[in-house]
């Protein structure tokens, strides 16, 4: 019967412009079907494809606020589970200019979301740390402590963590000196205290109360060197 004639079929122009004000598009579908009729005087489909959108503009803009949104950044984790933001700003638009406006004034129409969940790839065997505990002194040299362990993406014990890259978990803190109490009743009340303490005689009562000042500070001093 020979070749069976194809044209291009669109259906009616969509009655509702893609922009509210100003110019925006309007849409159509377009597409290639076999000719149930083919006396048809038609040329059959080409290269050309017919246009599947147009311009519309409905009239200029006056005063019209709209939510306007950036490009996704990053993900804020290299594996597993992350988060990903982006900018949400309220413009008003008018006579074919944009200005930032106040997010109150979009209040009425819905915010598009500015965060959304992200994940790249998996994580495999991490090291996972607790928080560090109080430290054991005030001052003086401490130490606090916290709990390390090896876990797989499903948060399971596991033994494939880098052994080389294992977080302490003990750390010296609070290495600042104790600033000793005031008491006013400590003082030394002889000028060759220094004499006492050479000599060692802090152990007896008697001297600790007449070098009380130059007693107790070998006192602390000979305490931080057994702490070490």
């Amino acid at each position: 019967m020979g070749p069976c004639a194809r044209s291009w079929f669109f259906s009616p122009w969509s009655e509702r412009c893609s922009a509210d004000c100003g110019e925006g598009r309007r849409s159509r579908s377009v597409v290639c079907l076999t000719n149930y009729i083919s006396s048809l005087p038609l040329d059959g489909c080409g290269d050309e494809v017919p246009d599947e959108s147009s311009l519309c503009d409905i009239g200029p803009c006056h005063h019209k606020f709209e939510w306007y949104t950036g490009q996704w950044g990053q993900c804020s984790a290299e594996c597993g589970n992350g988060t990903q933001t982006r900018s949400v700003v309220c413009m008003l638009h008018s006579d074919g200019h944009l200005d930032v406006a106040s997010p109150s004034n979009c209040s009425h129409l819905p915010r598009p979301t500015s965060t959304q969940p992200c994940f790249l790839k998996r994580c495999g065997a991490t090291w996972y740390v607790t928080e560090w505990s109080a430290c054991s002194r005030s001052c003086d040299g401490g130490y606090r402590v916290r709990e390390v362990r090896c876990l797989a993406d499903d948060k399971t014990i596991s033994i494939g963590c880098d052994p080389t890259l294992v977080p302490k978990e003990r750390e010296e803190c609070n290495m600042q000196a104790c600033i000793p109490e005031i008491d006013e009743n400590c003082r030394d009340m002889y000028y060759n205290c220094n004499v006492v303490v050479q000599a060692r005689l802090c152990v007896y009562s008697y001297y600790r109360r007449a070098c009380c000042v130059s007693c107790t500070r070998v006192s602390r001093r000979e305490s931080q060197l057994r702490r070490r």
